[in-house]
C-alpha cells in the first residue's frame, strides 16, 4: 500500500566562434603554447619559476576601471609596460584606453581518438515513486514522494591527458577590499597559484579584482607553461586595500563572456569575497542579459560576508556555495570546484514533466517541489541547469497529490501513466542534442483488493528526506534568526528520530543525517553566530543543488578538513582533493 507522507570523452575540443556581427572590432593576434598534461604527478606545493614575460601588468598601479555610467576604461596610473586592449578613447597625459572583450586566445583543439562519453548510454534518466502499487483515498487527499533522477556514470578523467577532457573558460572575481588584506589574500593568491596546476593549454583563464571597481588584470588566456608564469607573476602583485562592489565585477565578467571571440566547451565564474554587500538585485537583474550557458560558484570567507547573499548569487547558475572560514582550505574547496567543471559530459539540461493521467485519474498532479530549480507553466514543469559531470547524479523530488477517489478501478484501467518526461541535453564536445524519455506508472487496486510485493524504493526515500532534512535545516536557521536556538534543535532532533527509524533507510542518508548534526550543532547560542549561520546556510543551498563541499565543523568551532569523500563529489573531484591535501606539509593519509 502507498506509504503516505504528510505534505510538509570527448573527441576533442570544439572550439566555436562569434558571428562577424557579434564580435568587437581589432581582435587581437592570438597564439598556441606548448600542451601540459595537468594530471602528471607533481607536488603542488612546487610552484613554476617565474619568468621574465614581455607584458606585465602592475595590478595595484594599472587598474581598468569599469564605471557605473560610463565607458569601460584603463587608467595608467605609472608608467610601465601592460597589456594593451585594441581601441584607445583617448591619449592625452593618462592613456585612457577603451576595452575591448574579443581579445581573448585561440584554442587550438589537438588531434586524438579518445574513447568518447556516449550519453545515450552513459546518462540513466527515470522517474520514480516510492511506491508503484497503491490504493486511492476514499476520504481526503494523500501525498505520494516521486523523484526526477539524472545519472552520469563516472570516468577516470584524473588518469588520462589534458586533451581527452572538455576544455574551460574560467573567470575567478578576487575581492580586494580593505578586509581581506593579510591572511585572507594571501591564501587567495597562494590558492590560485595552486588552481594553475590543474589547468592545461585547452583551459583559459581570467583575473578580475575588485573594490568598488572592477580591474581585468588579463584577458582570457589558454594556461600554457609559458602563461602559467605569466598568470602567477600577476597572481602575486595582488594588493587589497579598497571598498566591496560584486555587481561592479559581474558587469564586467558578462560582458566578457558576452564578448568573447572562441567559446570553450565548459564556462563557470568563481566569486571570492569575505563581505557584505548589497548589490544582489542587480546581479540578479545583470544576468537576465546574458545568454551564454556558465556555472557560478561563490567561496566566502571569514565571520563577516554574507552567506546568505553569496548562496543567492551561486543560485542564480545552478553553482556551490564553499563556506571558508579556515582560509588554508581554500585550495582544496578550489580542487572540487574545477574537479567538477573538468568533468562536466553533458550540458544545457532542459527537463519537461508533464501530468498525464486521463479519466477518470485525471487530478493527480504534482503538488509540491523542493529547489529553486522547478518552474511551472499551467500542467507542466520545468526544469533547466547549466551542466552535468560524470560520476554524478541530480534528483529532482516532488511529492504527487492522490484525490479522494470512490469509483470503482477496472482491471484495465489499473495501470495508469501519471507523468511523463522529457530530457534534453547537449554535448559539451560536439554539440549533439540528445533526447531521452521516460514515464513513471502506477498501479492501483480497490480498497477491498490485496496488494502483493510493493516494496518501497528506498533510492527515492534517500532523496526524499535528503529534501525534507533540508528543509528542517532552513526552518532550523530561520528560528535561530528569531532566537529560538532550543526550538531548532528540537526540529532537527526530530527529523534525525524520523529518518533512523528504518534502519535500512538510515543506510542510504548518511550525507543529510551527518549535516543534521552538524546543523544541531551549528544551532546552539555559542555558535550560531560564529559561523553556525552561514553552515547552515551552505547546507540548504548546497544539498539542493546536489553539489559543493559541505564544511564540517569540531565542537570548539575549527573547520575540519574534509578526511572522507564528500557526498557530492565524484572520482575526479576526490582525487583532485586529494592531490591538494598530499602537498601540505602536516599532511598524515586517513
Amino acid at each position: 500500500m502507498i506509504s503516505i507522507n504528510s505534505q510538509q570523452y570527448p573527441s576533442k575540443i570544439q572550439v566555436k566562434t562569434r558571428p562577424q556581427s557579434q564580435m568587437y572590432k581589432n581582435p587581437s593576434q592570438l597564439h598556441q603554447q606548448q600542451h601540459l598534461n595537468c594530471f602528471q604527478q607533481y607536488k603542488i606545493a612546487q610552484q613554476p619559476p617565474i619568468a621574465s614575460v614581455q607584458y606585465v601588468m602592475n595590478p595595484s598601479s594599472n587598474q581598468l576601471l569599469f564605471k557605473n555610467n560610463g565607458p569601460i576604461q584603463q587608467v595608467q596610473l605609472r608608467q610601465y609596460k601592460v597589456y594593451q586592449p585594441d581601441q584607445y578613447v583617448k591619449q592625452s597625459g593618462n592613456a585612457i584606453q577603451k576595452i575591448t572583450y574579443n581579445d581573448d586566445d585561440m584554442i587550438q583543439p589537438k588531434k586524438y581518438t579518445p574513447n568518447k562519453y556516449n550519453l545515450n548510454e552513459q546518462l540513466s534518466f527515470e522517474v520514480k515513486a516510492l511506491y508503484k502499487k497503491g490504493k486511492l483515498p476514499q476520504t481526503r487527499p494523500q501525498y505520494l514522494p516521486g523523484i526526477v533522477s539524472l545519472k552520469a556514470q563516472d570516468q577516470n578523467i584524473f588518469q588520462k591527458q589534458e586533451s581527452q577532457r572538455v576544455g574551460v573558460d574560467l573567470i575567478c572575481l578576487i575581492d580586494i577590499s580593505g578586509s581581506m588584506i593579510g591572511v585572507k589574500i594571501e591564501m587567495v593568491k597562494a590558492s590560485l597559484i595552486v588552481l594553475l596546476q590543474f589547468l592545461g593549454d585547452n583551459d583559459r583563464l581570467q583575473l578580475i579584482t575588485f573594490d568598488n571597481d572592477a580591474h581585468r588584470l588579463t584577458p582570457l588566456k589558454t594556461v600554457t607553461n609559458q602563461n602559467k608564469s605569466y598568470f602567477t607573476q600577476i597572481i602575486k602583485q595582488i594588493q587589497a586595500d579598497g571598498g566591496n562592489r560584486i555587481s561592479e565585477a559581474t558587469k564586467m565578467t558578462f560582458y566578457q563572456l558576452k564578448g568573447r571571440k572562441y567559446i570553450n566547451n565548459v564556462t563557470s565564474v568563481f566569486l571570492l569575497s569575505d563581505g557584505v554587500d548589497v548589490t544582489y538585485p542587480e546581479v540578479k537583474k545583470q544576468i537576465k542579459t546574458v545568454n551564454e550557458v556558465f556555472t557560478l560558484h561563490t567561496f566566502g570567507f571569514g565571520e563577516d560576508h554574507d552567506a546568505q547573499m553569496m548562496t543567492q548569487l551561486c543560485n542564480l547558475k545552478s553553482g556551490s556555495f564553499y563556506f571558508v572560514q579556515d582560509v588554508t582550505l581554500l585550495d582544496e574547496f578550489f580542487a572540487d570546484a574545477l574537479g567538477g567543471l573538468i568533468s562536466v559530459v553533458g550540458e544545457q539540461l532542459e527537463i519537461t514533466l508533464s501530468s498525464s493521467a486521463p479519466p477518470p485519474y485525471q487530478d493527480i498532479q504534482i503538488s509540491k517541489t523542493y529547489g529553486n530549480m522547478w518552474q511551472k507553466k499551467g500542467n507542466q514543469y520545468y526544469i533547466t541547469q547549466p551542466q552535468i559531470a560524470s560520476g554524478s547524479r541530480k534528483d529532482y523530488v516532488f511529492e504527487l497529490a492522490l484525490p479522494k477517489f470512490e469509483g470503482k478501478i477496472e482491471d484495465n484501467h489499473r495501470n495508469v501513466k501519471v507523468i511523463e518526461a522529457v530530457l534534453k541535453i547537449k554535448d559539451p564536445i560536439n554539440g549533439a542534442i540528445i533526447t531521452k524519455q521516460t514515464s513513471l506508472t502506477l498501479t492501483f487496486f480497490n480498497q477491498d483488493e490485496q496488494i502483493n510485493q510493493n516494496e518501497s524504493d528506498i533510492d527515492v526515500y534517500a532523496q526524499y528526506y535528503r529534501v525534507k532534512g533540508t528543509e528542517v535545516i532552513d526552518d532550523a536557521r530561520k528560528a535561530c534568526e528569531q532566537n529560538k536556538n532550543e526550538d531548532a534543535q528540537k526540529l532537527i532532533d526530530n527529523m534525525l528520530i524520523q529518518i533512523q527509524k528504518n534502519q535500512n533507510v538510515a543506510a542510504q542518508c548518511t550525507g543529510i543525517i551527518q549535516d543534521l548534526q552538524q546543523a544541531k550543532q551549528a544551532s546552539s547560542r555559542n555558535t550560531y553566530n560564529l559561523f553556525g549561520q552561514k553552515q547552515m546556510c551552505q547546507m540548504v543551498s548546497n544539498n539542493y543543488q546536489q553539489g559543493g563541499v559541505n564544511s564540517l565543523f569540531s565542537a570548539t568551532g575549527a573547520q575540519l578538513q574534509q578526511v572522507q569523500p564528500a557526498a557530492y563529489s565524484n572520482a575526479c573531484q576526490q582525487q583532485m582533493m586529494f592531490q591538494v591535501q598530499a602537498s601540505k606539509p602536516n599532511y598524515k593519509p586517513s
